[in-house]
């Protein structure tokens, strides 16, 4: 889009030409798909300027994640559905070529009409390791994979249903009490799903953030809790992050409430594309997790 290569620090200062970039993508009707290139830490200042009627009269694939959090709870107010998924520079641009789970995951929901269907963990293993973008030499040495980490269920005996819907874990807060954030009904038999940044938030503020949504209700509404692996944290200390999910659960009476721990989404890769909306359905006997819809409507 014409702003998109102004650099960060012109972006930075001319917010408003971020949101210029937004309205004209979902206004061109050759544009089929809007992408972030890349998360960011301040999209909540976009909140105000973007007219959710441009959105609204022109429905099309959205995606990203991270910051882009708070655009998709934009689209969420606007009634659209948005794919919490790669972006751009993360994801279709990794090293030496994407990921067969990404690849999949991405044709199964934004380029199919079926019902996405059961959801696996990746065979391929999973990467978290930095290389500098601006390295050229970087982009033909493929990331060291750690091998396949197979998904936990924490705690729940009944298969549940609902919607899923949630985001970065880091920026949720920002939009709690904004014109976008959902009011507590609209959370009710909704699967959250949550996944921390490469910031790493220490699993005391992780609770924090998930007492706040105790408080405001939204726990004792839910049906099910998705939880991302938190891949820029040593695999020893996820635990500590399961830890604070169970007894938030356990503040606010939800022993009872399934918990997948451990998923391929958000700030890890390869990743499944989220599609915000969608019903889903977490089995935790059988220990298997579906999306009982197709990605696109």
């Amino acid at each position: 889009m014409p702003n998109t290569l102004k650099g960060a620090n012109y972006i930075y200062h001319n917010p408003q030409a971020r949101v210029d970039d937004l309205h004209q993508a979902f206004e061109d009707n050759e544009i089929k798909a809007v992408i972030s290139c890349i998360g960011g830490d301040d999209s909540v200042r976009l909140i105000d300027r973007i007219d959710l009627k441009v959105l609204r009269a022109h429905p099309k694939v959205f995606m990203g994640y991270s910051d882009t959090t708070v655009s998709h709870f934009v689209c969420l107010k606007a009634g659209l559905r948005s794919y919490y998924g790669p972006s751009i520079l993360s994801g279709f641009a990794e090293n030496t070529g994407m990921h067969d789970y990404l690849i999949q995951s991405v044709q199964r929901t934004v380029f199919s009409g079926n019902v996405i269907g059961t959801i696996e963990n990746s065979k391929e293993g999973w990467t978290s390791e930095h290389l500098e973008w601006d390295v050229p030499g970087n982009q033909s040495i493929k990331r060291k994979m750690h091998p396949p980490m197979e998904w936990r269920f924490l705690q729940g005996k009944t298969v549940v249903t609902g919607r899923l819907l949630g985001g970065c874990t880091d920026v949720l807060p920002m939009i709690v009490g904004t014109s976008v954030w959902p009011d507590v009904d609209t959370w009710k038999d909704a699967i959250l799903f949550l996944e921390n940044s490469e910031e790493a938030m220490s699993p005391g503020t992780f609770l924090s953030t998930l007492r706040n949504l105790g408080a405001q209700g939204i726990v004792d509404r839910l049906s099910g809790i998705l939880f991302s692996r938190p891949s820029h944290v040593a695999a020893e200390k996820f635990a500590e992050y399961e830890d604070m999910l169970l007894k938030a659960c356990a503040e606010y009476g939800r022993q009872d409430l399934p918990i997948i721990t451990r998923m391929d989404f958000g700030h890890t890769d390869p990743m499944f594309v989220i599609p915000l909306g969608a019903k889903a359905t977490i089995d935790p006997v059988a220990k298997r997790f579906s999306i009982d819809e197709p990605g696109c409507r």
